[in-house]
């Protein structure tokens, strides 16, 4: 039987042989401003970027039902990268479409994220407006914020599995804590398409 990163590595390739892993460049440029959005959580209430004026954010796109999504926070890479950032605040947005057979329901959701650790926000978009306004094609894709309102990365969350790989939102919220930026400040998201 193979191990589950044996298992997870062939999932991603897969993935990014069919083509579920999401065009070469973003639709959203570092550099524009972040667009606004007012989500509501798990628990109903209403969640707004501009609660987060003045702080980095970083934004998760999340699908429990994505076996990349889900191979992600089984490995606690997501939460781990949080919990080494405190000075970022991180979302995560969740822009399955109600009527798609991927839909997790908000009690559900809660249970995934109570398992996985995921102690950060985790915002419904089921309409997909937000996603949309991102130009946020699988789950993961990641945005990273800058203070001032501004996207200052926008991709995967890392290189791929393996004791080599590169976390790219790390270095991205190391290097805004540096006042430096990003490098490189976009790469090609990888995961499962949005159903949006």
């Amino acid at each position: 039987m193979k191990s589950s990163a044996s298992l997870y590595r062939t999932l991603l390739l897969s993935l990014v042989v069919l083509g579920c892993s999401g065009s070469a460049h973003a639709d959203l440029a570092v550099g524009a401003v972040a667009p606004a959005f007012e989500l509501k959580d798990l628990d109903g209430k209403t969640v707004s970027l501009a609660d987060f004026r003045g702080k980095t954010v970083v934004l998760e796109w999340i699908n429990p039902n994505c076996p990349v999504s889900r191979g992600y926070a089984e490995k606690k890479v997501m939460v781990t990268t949080a919990a080494a950032h405190p000075e970022a605040v991180w979302l995560g947005i969740n822009s399955t479409r109600a009527s798609h057979e991927d839909f997790i329901a908000p009690a559900a959701h809660k249970a995934y994220d109570e398992k996985n650790g995921i102690g950060y926000a985790v915002l419904y978009d089921s309409s997909g407006t937000v996603g949309h306004a991102y130009g946020a094609k699988t789950t993961p894709h990641m945005f990273v914020i800058d203070k001032a309102g501004k996207v200052a990365y926008n991709g995967a969350i890392d290189s791929g599995p393996g004791a080599t790989s590169t976390n790219y939102v790390d270095a991205a919220l190391t290097a805004l804590a540096a006042g430096k930026s990003p490098d490189p400040a976009t790469t090609r998201p990888m995961g499962c398409s949005v159903k949006y």
